[in-house]
């Protein structure tokens, strides 16, 4: 706590100009630790892809200065194909932040977790699977007998989801193309910044990051979609600040479930709310990660 009131004080007193300095150059620093993780954790697939991701690490000390003031992802000049060390075969878009959501740097303790608790024939729900990295781990970790249920609610996001089922012949994943929410058959609009596709979300765009994508998306209940499943053994929860809407429409299968993994990056009190009310303990994992278990 010191610590910060020092680098807010810090900060405080430091002229604008010589602030956003320091700030761009942390983000052309972030960029090339984001490279050195894709060299470190993958590599090319194929011979194109090894063509791409050479041309992308040259151009790298140029693209790598673009927009400067803000995040933004290392830049591949065209889709690539990686393997990624320990984990499968990935298709990941030119230009996207999918090359950061299949490194397995980027989100040590839910990976962890994942490998702490799935066990064979577990059922895994993973609720906003993006391009799929966490459905092919945990697809693995429970086997033939066990099942994931991969939902993503983008279309060209949910197209590259099965392709990277079929690229690991993940035949225990099913994909369902929705939004989660707490009502079944509605028609909502979802939004994203094109390069950052992994913030979709449903929330009204002038809640978070500026967004120049949108596309009209259906819903569904958890509770539908998991009619049958006798137990789930965790979920991961993953949905851009939607994550109290789609709880809400898991009243019947929360019964079921061990527990929930999930994003609160908004600290929204009705997860807690709900959750608390089922008989589920939240601990902090790692702000804004949290998980939620069943007490006893």
């Amino acid at each position: 706590m010191a610590v910060a009131a020092w680098r807010r004080r810090l900060a405080g007193s430091t002229p604008a100009p010589l602030r956003k300095a320091v700030r761009m150059a942390e983000h052309y620093g972030r960029r090339w630790t984001e490279w050195n993780q894709v060299a470190a954790q993958s590599y090319p697939a194929d011979a194109r892809s090894a063509v791409t991701v050479v041309g992308s690490l040259i151009a790298a000390p140029i693209t790598g200065l673009r927009r400067l003031d803000g995040f933004e992802p290392p830049l591949l000049l065209a889709d690539t194909v990686l393997q990624v060390r320990g984990v499968g075969r990935f298709a990941v878009r030119a230009g996207t932040d999918d090359i950061i959501h299949v490194l397995p740097a980027r989100e040590p303790i839910g990976l962890a977790l994942l490998r702490e608790t799935l066990q064979l024939g577990d059922t895994f729900v993973d609720a906003g699977a993006n391009i799929g990295f966490y459905s092919i781990v945990a697809g693995r970790l429970v086997g033939v007998e066990g099942q994931v249920v991969a939902v993503e609610m983008m279309p060209e996001t949910a197209v590259q989801l099965r392709a990277n089922v079929a690229l690991n012949d993940a035949s225990n994943v099913r994909v369902v193309e929705c939004a989660l929410s707490d009502r079944d058959g509605d028609t909502v609009t979802a939004s994203s910044n094109a390069r950052k596709l992994g913030q979709a979300s449903i929330r009204p765009a002038n809640s978070g990051p500026t967004r120049d994508l949108t596309v009209s998306v259906g819903t569904q209940r958890l509770d539908t979609l998991l009619r049958g499943v006798k137990r789930v053994r965790l979920i991961k929860m993953d949905l851009e600040g939607a994550e109290a809407l789609a709880l809400a429409g898991a009243y019947g299968v929360l019964d079921r479930v061990d527990a929930i993994v999930f994003e609160n990056n908004t600290r929204d009190p009705r997860i807690a709310q709900l959750l608390g009310a089922r008989g589920f303990t939240i601990r902090e994992l790692d702000h804004p990660d949290y998980i939620a278990e069943r007490e006893g």
